[in-house]
């Protein structure tokens, strides 16, 4: 088995004109022969949002390098208090939402979200949009702070084929994708990586994303996935 991973994130061209920093934070880190990802999308009406998406991401990292145990609501939990704990006052200002995904070297994979953005996988072949629909109002979100279990999606599943994977992204990404581009866009992420290497693929991902296609985009862009090639 042959596992690839790539990530990329960008600043909105609205954050740029008004020259607020980059809210989302992304991580991808090998991990025992697999890799586990992360984005994390600060909440854009919080001023210090980029701080709390970013402490995020490394708590995910910390949290899926040292469990013992492949419970993926445990995960989310631990995750979630570690950090609220690295709070010494309010948290309120660094909220963020949550996505991550771990695949072991054999192929055994869990993924969670809390919060807006996109989760996909293919396992065995078979495409899934494991995001659920939801109506929401404006622009109200989830965050991990509120994280109990009724609110965060999860999945476990296998990557038993070459093509099959995970793919996390952002609400910059997502709100400009329809349903049914999702699985090409999906198929495209894995063949570009699949005919580059990860700095060659990080620059394609960061060019597509600074230069999107949607008239007047202005979200930040981050985009995290780990996929199976033999």
């Amino acid at each position: 088995m042959q596992l690839i991973a790539a990530r990329a994130s960008v600043t909105g061209p609205a954050h740029l004109a008004a020259n607020h920093p980059n809210q989302d934070a992304t991580m991808l880190s090998g991990l025992n022969g697999g890799y586990c990802v992360a984005v994390c999308d600060g909440l854009g009406s919080r001023k210090l949002s980029h701080e709390g998406s970013l402490l995020a991401t490394r708590l995910v990292r910390s949290v899926l390098t040292n469990r013992d145990s492949r419970d993926t609501y445990l995960a989310c939990q631990s995750i979630q208090k570690k950090w609220l704990k690295s709070f010494s006052g309010p948290h309120r200002e660094y909220e963020t939402t949550c996505l991550w995904a771990v695949v072991d070297k054999d192929g055994h994979a869990s993924a969670a979200q809390v919060g807006d953005g996109l989760l996909l996988i293919k396992s065995q072949g078979k495409f899934l949009v494991m995001t659920p629909e939801e109506p929401g109002f404006g622009n109200q979100t989830h965050t991990l702070a509120e994280g109990s279990n009724e609110l965060w999606t999860t999945a476990n599943f296998a990557l038993t084929e070459p093509g099959d994977g995970v793919l996390l992204m952002s609400d910059g990404i997502s709100d400009d994708l329809v349903s049914e581009q999702l699985e090409d866009f999906f198929d495209a992420i894995y063949y570009q990586r699949k005919r580059t290497n990860k700095r060659r693929c990080k620059q394609w991902l960061t060019h597509e994303l600074i230069n999107w296609s949607t008239p007047m985009h202005g979200d930040d862009k981050s985009i995290a996935a780990i996929f199976r090639v033999k």
